[in-house]
Parts: structure tokens; C-alpha cells; sequence
């Protein structure tokens, strides 16, 4: 027998923040309305994004599904970011998780979005259409690093910045908004991305006051998932004011592959590492790969031309051109020069390893010069 699937309201709130804080805190305490307060919020129009199986009126299994709007160069990409999934240890082994996850499947399917995002088990979702594909790039730098590298002081301040601030979050949001890919975040909504996860937001001046960056790190200040700052050299120096600022031996940054700070701290760290961005599951491939493509040429100034037709078991065959430089994609009736199941074709265009790693590429080599292409999520962005 299936069991009914209800999206939940407001007046849940309390009754699903204590299950979500029970099942995930089995291991170490949650909160979830402080960890993603962007998400977790007591109105009718977030809880709905939870879906949920009851028994006897009692929450047994959620699974949130988030919408997301997602600028990659001139496109708007609809995602679905899902999160919270979580059962009753007392239901477990009986296939709730699985219709919760298939009816949300299903439900982003029809509602029209491009593709959806989730961290996790790699085969546990890949079940349900999921891969681990995409490229965060990390970066170590430590005290030994700036002494051999550098001989000035960086000239770089860090602020604090609180939620009532508005003009520095107008200005951080507008250093946000200015990469080739980002998630929408309401002015309003800002301060509560960069909190997620406990994590803090600080503003970054120069000696002159002036705000030329921002970043967001955890409360050791050890680790950063996103740093903004008006150019690349400001950049650099922010991690080395950082570094100063906060007394510790070092720091890790995250960063997006189309990032062009990575240059400069790739000069300098310690130690770099490409690693997944996370579990996606692509469902309207031409356009997510035209989008990328795009962001792709902007990073790399241009790319070779030439054309490769990908088809994709359940879906089609998509044509990559690129024709004098610029790049396009769109389905196709011509007969593909490889092919693979979504999972494999993921891995093919997205990374992290090169595309030869993947498949015997033969006519499709020409993937090589133009892939991984830059399928990257923002830690702030995680649900």
C-alpha cells in the first residue's frame, strides 16, 4: 500500500524541526532553523517545500525540496536543491525515504526544472538519478606560504558584518551578484545564506575604508566557502589579511573553477585539490550544457571549434558546437559520436576528472579541450 505524500505548512514548523533534529542528531545535536536558516523558516511558503509521510498524525519520513533560481551567464536555471531527507529510525527498511525521494523525482520533472542538486551518499541517490560529478577547487595557504611570497602588508581590515546592515550587504550582495554564476539571494535573504551552516559574514576594507571584498568562513576562521572581492589582487590579499587577522597557522578556500582568483592563490598556497561539488541530477540537459558552455568561454577566453554530439540514454542526443568561438548546444536527431548513461555522460561533461578518464572519447576528442565544464554549487547555497 502507498502511503500519502503531504507537503507540509507553517504550523508544522515545530513538529518538523524536532524530527529533523532528532533523526539527524542521533550522532551530535542539530538545529536545524539555526544551521539553514535561509530554508527553515515559520511560513506556509517554506515548510511547503517538505514533503512528508505521516502515521497516526506523527511525521515519519521528510524530504525537502528546494527551489532555486541559478544565473549561469544569461540563463536562468530552475533547480531543486534537496535536503533534510530523513526518516524515523523505527521506519527505516521500509521504503519511505524511496517514495519521498521518487515522488519529488517526479515532481521537478514536471514542474520544469533544469536540474537538481543534493549532498550525500554517492549510491545511495544514485538510485534515484543522481552523480557525483561537478569541480569545487580547494586551496591550503599557511603562514610559510605568505612570508616566502610576499614582503608588504596585505592592507586589508575585517568587519563583522550583522543582519540589520544593509548597506554592507547591498554592497556584498552586489560582489555576489557580479560572477558568471550565482543563485539568486534576495537583498533581504543574504545575511541568512552566508549564516548557514553557523558560518559568519565579514566585510574586507582597505586603508583607505573603502569595502573591497567580503568573506564568508566558520567561526575558526579556517575554513572559507566563498570570498568576493572587486579584483583579483584584493583577493589575494584578503586570504593573506585573513590568515594575519585571525592568528591561525592557515586557511582552506573553496572556490568555483571559473573563479579567476584561483590563478593567484594557486600561485602561492600549499596545496590545491579538485574535488566533486556534488550529487546532480540533470533533466533538461541541452539548455544546463548551453548555459555552462557559455560560462566556459567567458573563463577561458575562447574556445576551440569544433562539434560533438553526446547522447544520453533516457534522453537524447545533444550537439556541442562551437563555431567561431562561441559556443552553443541543442538536441539533436544526428547520430552520437559517444554515448552513455545520464550517470556516465555527467561524469563526461562535469568532471571532476578529464573527459578521457571517463569514456574512449575517438570522434568526440574535441570534448577534451572544452570540458570539465564548470558544474559548481556554493557551499551558502547547500540546503
Amino acid at each position: 500500500m502507498t502511503e500519502q505524500i503531504v507537503r507540509l505548512s507553517g504550523g508544522d514548523f515545530e513538529a518538523a524541526m524536532d524530527f529533523l533534529n532528532s533523526v539527524f542528531g542521533e550522532h551530535a545535536p542539530h538545529d536545524f532553523e539555526a544551521l539553514l536558516p535561509s530554508i527553515y523558516r515559520r511560513t506556509d511558503e517554506h515548510m511547503a517545500c517538505n514533503y512528508a509521510i505521516r502515521r497516526d498524525g506523527a511525521i515519519k519520513a521528510i524530504v525537502g525540496m528546494f527551489p532555486i533560481n541559478w544565473q549561469v551567464a544569461d540563463a536562468t536555471l530552475r533547480v531543486a536543491g534537496i535536503g533534510g531527507v530523513a526518516t524515523d529510525p523505527a521506519c527505516r527498511g521500509q521504503g519511505l525515504m524511496q517514495s519521498l525521494m521518487r515522488h519529488c523525482v517526479t515532481a521537478m520533472t514536471q514542474q520544469g526544472f533544469h536540474l537538481s542538486w543534493l549532498g550525500g551518499q554517492r549510491q545511495r541517490y544514485l538510485y534515484f538519478g543522481y552523480e557525483k560529478c561537478g569541480t569545487s577547487l580547494y586551496f591550503t595557504m599557511n603562514r610559510a606560504n605568505i612570508r616566502h611570497g610576499f614582503d608588504d602588508e596585505p592592507g586589508v581590515r575585517f568587519t563583522r558584518i550583522g543582519q540589520g546592515e544593509e548597506a554592507l550587504l547591498r554592497r556584498a550582495k552586489e560582489l555576489h551578484d557580479d560572477q558568471a554564476m550565482h543563485c539568486e539571494r534576495p537583498l533581504q535573504d543574504f545575511h541568512r545564506f552566508c549564516a548557514s551552516w553557523r558560518h559568519q559574514l565579514w566585510a574586507a576594507t582597505n586603508e583607505a575604508g573603502e569595502m573591497v571584498g567580503y568573506l564568508v568562513a566558520d567561526k575558526e576562521g579556517t575554513y572559507v566557502p566563498e570570498l568576493m572581492a572587486r579584483t583579483s589582487g584584493e583577493a589575494l590579499r584578503m586570504v593573506r589579511g585573513w590568515i594575519a587577522e585571525c592568528g591561525n597557522p592557515g586557511v582552506s578556500i573553496e572556490m568555483n573553477p571559473a573563479h579567476g582568483f584561483s590563478r593567484n592563490l594557486a600561485k602561492y598556497c600549499e596545496q590545491t585539490s579538485v574535488r566533486p561539488s556534488g550529487n546532480w541530477q540533470i533533466l533538461q540537459w541541452a539548455e544546463v550544457v548551453d548555459a555552462l558552455m557559455k560560462v566556459q568561454r567567458q573563463w577561458r577566453a575562447g574556445l576551440v571549434d569544433g562539434k560533438v554530439i553526446v547522447g544520453i540514454e533516457g534522453y537524447g542526443a545533444i550537439a556541442l558546437v562551437v563555431k567561431d568561438g562561441e559556443p552553443r548546444c541543442a538536441k539533436t536527431e544526428e547520430e552520437p559520436h559517444v554515448s552513455g548513461d545520464s550517470a556516465t555522460c555527467m561524469r563526461l561533461l562535469f568532471g571532476p576528472l578529464a573527459p578521457s578518464q571517463v569514456l574512449s572519447l575517438g570522434p568526440a576528442a574535441m570534448l577534451e579541450s572544452w570540458c570539465p565544464l564548470p558544474l559548481y554549487w556554493s557551499r551558502q547555497d547547500g540546503v
